[in-house]
């Protein structure tokens, strides 16, 4: 497992059951998510799906792709911009639809102890969590601003050097050869 090469920050779980669970659950709704999707997916015609990733590992389906800007598509959905097929929303038929997408959201990732949006000088910062070894490391890409409500809880997170985060990536590539 590669780690982040952009890492600024890093801190390390003080509680690792506490963030194995949270893993282990958000496996589970990644895993729901891709069988509603799939299941959609089967339910038009096998389309390739579209939608927008969010930053934060959330995801939100909006629609399909066309194979071709001549195809008629199913009631309900309109052409938006050539191939991408979107739930007309003035029809009954689209108003479904639109409904159906709602429920296709992944949400973001919400680790325990930490904020779900950060604030670096005059940017977003969103964590990343990954596990080296028997710990997990949370690391930011940029230094955060010292502000209130803009830190991880300190009986979650402990920060470390960089040494030993990328000591701890090391490690982990060795064991793993």
């Amino acid at each position: 497992m590669a780690g982040m090469t952009s890492a600024a920050v890093a801190f390390k779980a003080k509680q690792p059951a506490l963030i194995a669970d949270y893993l282990a659950a958000r496996e589970v709704a990644v895993a729901d998510f891709h069988t509603k999707a799939d299941a959609f997916k089967e339910s038009i015609g096998g389309h390739e799906l579209f939608g927008t990733a969010f930053f934060d590992g959330g995801w939100a389906v909006r629609g399909f792709n066309s194979p071709n800007s001549f195809m008629e598509l199913p009631a309900g959905w309109r052409r938006e911009g050539g191939l991408k097929a979107v739930p007309a929303r003035r029809t009954p038929e689209g108003k479904e639809h639109a409904k159906t997408l709602a429920t296709l959201r992944l949400a973001g990732n919400t680790y325990p102890g930490c904020p779900n949006m950060l604030f670096a000088e005059g940017y977003s910062v969103y964590p990343r969590v990954e596990q080296v070894g028997d710990d997990y490391f949370l690391t930011l890409s940029m230094v955060l601003r010292d502000e209130p409500n803009n830190s991880l809880d300190p009986e979650a997170w402990e920060q470390v050097k960089l040494s030993e985060y990328h000591a701890a990536l090391e490690a982990a590539e060795e064991a793993a050869a």
